[in-house]
């Protein structure tokens, strides 16, 4: 068979070593194997939003350096030659995100690709397109150019299979498009549930839900011995509860265990309300809140809405919005009534223990919402999420409903679709062989590091220091901001 890999970046060493890892098994098979790679052509990439010149040196370094350690021969590495692509694009002036989002080319979603790709840089769930409107522009046109270039490498190499990573950003998902419509038999691969594997999806990116949703029942229907499900899945929720980095960094581990917020009253009903990241699902289709406009508008409602007196609303802010100035935090900060207690995103509350203490949780498609299933702690869910349809929440059908279930006595929920949601998590996926995780974000391929091990292993130590990571975090935002400045206005 031929293969054929897009890869546009190497700063990320899983994704990375995930392309190599693919590439290496192809191999072993007998397989003809080739890349696309770029050499700077992209204007900007998600590594790199600002292109800046050391850090594409470093990012072909490092490919290089994997693709010297697999043996890909030189004539099988092919310049994504981004430049011979590029064409005249009448960019309109976009008066909001939705016409961006909704802004195609010959039916293509170039729109929400660069939408996603700004809201995830700048981490903002609704930017200001004026300000940032030479982005847009640059990146539309790149999209473009991307669709063309992989449309015409398909044709030359003419692969049986086509490889890339996530899908959804503006150099990737131009490219998946591009095989999706020339019919090529195309995976997107991404981080599996564990970090011991990786994922590849068929044919679309990880974040189609309808697609995600039928992988949980496959997977769990594959598998007959329901005492080997039950036991992997009891392990990912202990862990996840443990503090373990799974797919991502564990937000609880610099939690202090059973540490309740102050006048704290058991005699109460209480509930906890868990909040995500707004941003993490703007610019990905399916993903609408069906009864809200955002996660912010629902708390608004849910604590002026008409409920018991004794009732008291615990809202847990997410830890993955620390340090962070936007829209979502700015409205979250304007949140006030007296039946409502906020925990800060860096406060040291035990978010199992305030479950736990809790009669009933509120949440928005955040994981907690079916681990509190497995818990055995009444669940509702307000918004999308891929353990939906495993039952086990309940799920209101309009707002008269959820407030409804919030007034109401829950019976404790059956946690069999939590555990075959969490068996999804665990069994899912690739098993590395090539590439050894030694955490979230580095490790060893064939014995080696792609990445300086000991500047990793520092970042890793100063980022699980509270104070420390607030710091850095903080900097790292302002200096962030004074970029997109320079480069954007």
């Amino acid at each position: 068979m031929k293969i054929l890999i897009y890869m546009p970046f190497a700063d990320w060493v899983p994704h990375l070593a995930t392309d190599l890892e693919i590439a290496a098994r192809h191999i072993d098979a007998g397989d003809e194997v080739h890349i696309i790679q770029c050499s700077g052509d992209l204007p900007a990439c998600e590594p790199n939003p600002n292109h800046l010149k050391i850090r594409c040196f470093l990012c072909r370094s490092r490919r290089d350096k994997g693709l010297n350690i697999i043996g890909l021969p030189e004539e099988n590495r092919h310049e994504l030659a981004l430049n011979d692509f590029i064409r005249d694009l009448k960019v309109p002036d976009f008066a909001s995100m939705e016409e961006l989002k909704n802004f195609e080319v010959n039916g293509m979603d170039v729109g929400m690709a660069v939408a996603s790709s700004l809201i995830s840089m700048v981490r903002e769930p609704d930017p200001n397109v004026t300000h940032y409107k030479p982005f847009i522009k640059k990146n539309l046109i790149m999209s473009v150019a991307v669709y063309d270039a992989i449309e015409h490498h398909l044709q030359e190499i003419k692969p049986d299979i086509f490889y890339l990573f996530n899908g959804r950003f503006a150099p990737l998902r131009p490219a998946l498009r591009a095989a999706q419509n020339m019919g090529t038999k195309t995976y997107v691969h991404e981080r599996a549930g564990v970090l011991e594997k990786y994922s590849l999806i068929e044919d679309t990116y990880p974040h189609d839900i309808a697609y995600q949703k039928e992988q949980i029942e496959k997977c769990w229907n594959n598998e007959s011995d329901e005492e080997k499900k039950e036991k992997t899945a009891i392990k990912w929720f202990e862990e996840r509860r443990g503090g373990k980095d799974q797919s991502w960094y564990s937000f609880t581990r610099s939690q202090i265990k059973g540490n309740l917020p102050d006048g704290f009253e058991p005699s109460k009903r209480n509930i906890a309300i868990y909040i995500s990241s707004q941003d993490e699902f703007e610019a990905i289709p399916g993903w609408k809140n069906q009864l809200y406009r955002n996660q912010t508008d629902a708390i608004k409602d849910i604590i002026n809405a008409d409920v018991d007196n004794d009732i008291v609303f615990y809202l847990r802010i997410h830890p993955n919005l620390k340090g962070l100035k936007n829209t979502q935090t700015q409205e979250l900060s304007k949140l006030q009534a007296h039946n409502l207690k906020i925990i800060p995103a860096d406060a040291k509350i035990d978010s199992y223990q305030l479950m736990e203490a809790c009669e009933k949780i509120i949440t928005f498609g955040s994981t907690m919402g079916i681990e509190s299933v497995f818990w055995g702690k009444p669940s509702i869910l307000v918004g999308r999420a891929l353990y939906e349809d495993v039952k086990g929440c309940y799920i209101p059908k309009d707002r008269d409903e959820l407030i409804e279930l919030i007034n109401k006595k829950l019976d404790s929920p059956d946690r069999t679709g939590a555990i075959k949601y969490a068996y999804w998590q665990t069994a899912n996926g690739h098993r590395y062989i090539y590439y050894k995780p030694e955490s979230v974000r580095h490790g060893t391929f064939m014995g080696k590091y792609l990445k300086n091990p000991r500047a990793e292993r520092l970042k890793a130590k100063i980022l699980s220091k509270n104070r420390l990571s607030k710091l850095v975090f903080n900097f790292a935002y302002l200096i962030r901001k004074i970029k997109w400045k320079l480069h954007l206005s």
